[in-house]
């Protein structure tokens, strides 16, 4: 037998030391086939952390999320529809509110209370109603053509004993919107308002200051006055935004008598109510009420509670006269739903001409300090005269003059 040559026993010998290196390169193999998994993988992770990093505004940071519900009223701020619905209720449940119980209260007042659940009647598709195309032609307008100056508008009144009182309309409008006089607030200038009263008690005196006064001054009109319709329906045409004044019991009572009707710390069985309602329909188309008198009554939250509730409920504002320092009306105003203005000065409540031109100058000073102020006076002559000099000269200076529901809207 013949033995192998050396190549043969060399071949033999290499042979079991090549087989290991077939299986090193399928395991280099193996490997190739996981690069795409890796990649893959890595790029799954950088998306991950991308999404979490980048595109998450918190940049990953825990975030405590909490429901928001939907917003309350415009007019309360603070409590949601329901709240200010109940809290209203029991307001006017007080003695010498009671709805029911007063002869003359609004036909119309079980829709005071509106069920905050029902859809809005805003919401129907398209206007169908002259009103509803009114309003919808408003809203598409400039602000400064807004301001409605014709008759009271239908839609929102409602029937009493006494004749139409104001209601908000059934597409949510408020009467204290819908007869504003619009205002721009400049953010970098000085507001004032000026309500003057008394007006409707003498002919002549209202006539003059219709006449004498620019636009921009409010009017308040005495409830106890005559041919309110007339003067209120002027005063508008010129421009001019207007409230009512309503009789409030004073201290010293009734030895200080503010005339028929008063409002009464001490009313039983709806008086208030049917007072009010007398009130209310003395004339059409203002944006709310001021005090006429009325330090005991102001400051008792038993009376004005129910009172500012009335008014709110009918989408009116209330403008204090800032006469009594004891008044809670503002303090009671915002969970009522209601804005409150409080007034800064009377600029007459001292007749001589050198106190009432301090008293402006007063006045300016405050709005220049606070961004804004409101001044109260009377339709007398020599007030009326003051004005009409001052109020182009402080322009001048660089106040603006607004309606008072201007800055009652900057305070809701």
């Amino acid at each position: 037998m013949s033995q192998p040559t050396g190549s043969m026993a060399a071949d033999e010998l290499n042979a079991p030391l090549k087989r290991p290196a077939r299986p090193a390169r399928k395991g280099r193999l193996r490997w190739i086939l996981y690069v795409p998994l890796v990649l893959a993988a890595v790029v799954f992770v950088t998306a991950l952390m991308w999404t979490a990093l980048v595109d998450d505004p918190d940049g990953g940071r825990a975030v405590a999320v909490a429901e928001v519900k939907g917003a309350g009223p415009e007019t309360t701020g603070s409590i949601d529809k329901t709240s200010l619905k109940d809290a209203r209720r029991q307001a006017l449940a007080a003695p010498g509110w009671e709805m029911e119980a007063g002869a003359s209260a609004p036909s119309g007042v079980g829709s005071l209370f509106t069920d905050p659940a029902q859809p809005d009647a805003a919401a129907s598709s398209e206007p169908q109603t002259d009103f509803e195309r009114m309003q919808a032609a408003l809203q598409q307008a400039p602000s400064s053509t807004a301001f409605f100056a014709g008759a009271p508008l239908p839609e929102l009144q409602e029937s009493s004993a006494y004749g139409p009182l104001p209601r908000i309309g059934d597409d949510g409008t408020l009467p204290r919107d819908a007869y504003a006089r619009p205002a721009y607030l400049a953010p970098d200038q000085p507001h004032i308002a000026i309500v003057v009263g008394g007006l409707g008690i003498s002919q002549t005196g209202t006539q003059r200051a219709i006449r004498a006064l620019p636009s921009d001054v409010t009017f308040a009109f005495a409830a106890t006055g005559s041919s309110l319709n007339r003067w209120a329906g002027d005063a508008r045409a010129d421009g001019h935004e207007i409230l009512l004044q309503a009789p409030m019991e004073p201290f010293g009572y009734p030895s200080t008598d503010p005339g028929e009707h008063t409002l009464l710390v001490s009313a039983k069985s709806g008086a208030n109510a049917d007072s009010l309602a007398w009130i209310l329909s003395r004339a059409g188309g203002y944006t709310g009420v001021m005090n006429y008198l009325g330090g005991r009554f102001t400051s008792e939250t038993d009376a004005m509670r129910p009172l500012l509730a009335s008014l709110g409920e009918r989408g009116l504002l209330y403008v204090d006269d800032g006469s009594s320092d004891l008044s809670v009306a503002a303090r009671l105003g915002p969970s009522l739903g209601t804005p409150v203005v409080v007034a800064d000065r009377i600029i007459d409540e001292q007749r001589q001409p050198a106190l009432v031109a301090q008293a402006l100058d007063d006045l300016e000073a405050i709005a220049r300090q606070k961004g804004r102020a409101v001044g109260v006076a009377s339709a007398f002559p020599s007030t009326v005269s003051a004005l009409a000099e001052w109020i182009p000269e402080a322009e001048a200076r660089g106040i603006s003059f607004v309606p008072v529901s201007a800055l009652a809207q900057q305070e809701e």
